[in-house]
């Protein structure tokens, strides 16, 4: 028997080391088992809140209001609050006074900012500022009334003599309309799937003409342009299109004529692509030299002849041994500096002893010289005559043998 006693005493005893601290939690709350967070805020009205109003945060319950009173340093009202001993919440956040169950049940809610540190301690201030917290129902309900009350009873009677006045004799058309939309309702359910599909190719439209706004407004400037140049060029489009058909007809009878040779022709083409492309950069400043040098070709031109003299020799050059860099390359190099052309007689000289070098330097740092290249100069430059002077100077030969000459 005392066995058994024993036994229930044990059970008793487990039984009330679980039960009781539960239940102890269960009233109490986590407070039970240590000390509650205490912080406060500063309100200019409480909004009705009193001592165990509860306070939640991202809606779940962290504590409750410990006490409300006037503070007349600000002339307002203190509300404290206990948070559940290890509750975390960012110093930045805010308190919103608001209705936690449709019965008016008012509760605190704090709302984060971040959700990162520092977090409340105890005595740190939580924000609460006037111009985020709810209109209170009773506010509300006076102004309903007040807006009830401004409403003239004759114009709500007018109103509804006007309507029905109105949809007098609209019955069967009306019917139609409900028929007609409940239709339409219908043939939208079954379209469902292909507009969701279009509004949501429509979005992604959108989304990228607005990230492409400022492309989206040159290109329509440039249409605009473009067509202000093809009204202007009115007239030349009609002399295109009146002439085109013909000018089409001999280029298709061009073809016709030669087409067995294109195959030959597009084979040549893959040859001398490649050695064209690999000297763009020349062809490019050739198309911009050879204008220039042809516009000054015109200056020896007198009359209808041109006045060409041609030097037979220059006498030698300086040269300097440079690796060649292949075609295409246009990575950028170091300039050499220590190039310099040695003194000589009858030298066409460049370089240092001609040429200004940068900063100043004049010699310092010449160590490469240049090699004299090229024959050797002449006394007297022969100058090759063109035709029409050999011809002027037979003829003048001729003339002095007829005198007597």
């Amino acid at each position: 028997m005392r066995r058994l006693v024993l036994v229930q005493l044990v059970l008793f005893a487990l039984t009330s080391a679980i039960v009781i601290p539960f239940g102890i939690n269960y009233v109490l709350g986590p407070q039970a088992f240590g000390d509650p967070i205490r912080v406060h805020s500063t309100m200019t009205d409480a909004l009705g809140l009193t001592a165990g109003t509860s306070v939640t945060y991202r809606g779940v319950t962290v504590g409750k209001v410990a006490g409300v009173s006037l503070d007349p340093d600000i002339r307002g009202a203190r509300v404290e609050f206990d948070l559940d001993p290890g509750t975390q919440i960012p110093r930045d956040s805010v308190a919103r006074v608001g209705m936690g169950t449709a019965a008016g049940i008012q509760n605190v809610d704090i709302f984060p900012n971040t959700d990162r540190g520092p977090y409340l301690t105890e005595g740190d201030e939580l924000a609460a500022p006037a111009e985020e917290q709810p209109v209170q129902m009773s506010q509300m309900m006076l102004q309903a009334s007040r807006l009830f009350e401004d409403i003239d009873p004759r114009a709500v009677r007018d109103i509804g003599t006007e309507l029905g006045a109105s949809f007098d004799g609209l019955g069967p058309a009306m019917a139609s309309m409900i028929e007609h939309g409940d239709r339409l309702s219908a043939q939208l359910d079954e379209q469902a799937p292909t507009l969701k599909t279009l509004l949501e190719r429509t979005t992604i439209l959108v989304g990228a003409m607005a990230g492409q706004s400022d492309s989206f407004g040159r290109g329509m400037a440039a249409a605009r342009n473009f067509t202000e140049q093809l009204d202007s060029s009115g007239p030349v489009l009609v002399y295109l299109a009146d002439t085109s058909p013909q000018a089409l007809g001999n280029a298709r009878a061009l073809f016709d004529r030669y087409h067995d040779t294109f195959g030959a022709v597009l084979a040549n083409l893959v040859t001398v692509a490649p050695v064209i492309s690999d000297r763009s950069d020349a062809l490019a400043a050739g198309l911009v030299d050879i204008p220039r040098g042809l516009g000054k070709l015109e200056s020896i031109v007198t009359g209808d002849r041109a006045n060409f003299a041609l030097v037979a020799t220059q006498g030698p050059v300086c040269s300097y041994d440079t690796v060649r860099r292949a075609v295409g390359d246009v990575s950028p190099t170091e300039t050499d500096l220590t190039y310099y052309c040695p003194p000589g007689t009858n030298i066409a000289q460049r370089g240092a002893r001609n040429a200004p070098r940068p900063g100043g330097l004049g010699l310092q740092n010449a160590t490469t010289p240049g090699t004299a290249i090229g024959p050797p100069v002449v006394a007297d430059p022969i100058l090759i005559p063109t035709g029409v002077e050999a011809l002027n100077y037979w003829k003048s030969l001729l003339e002095d043998l007829g005198h007597g000459n």
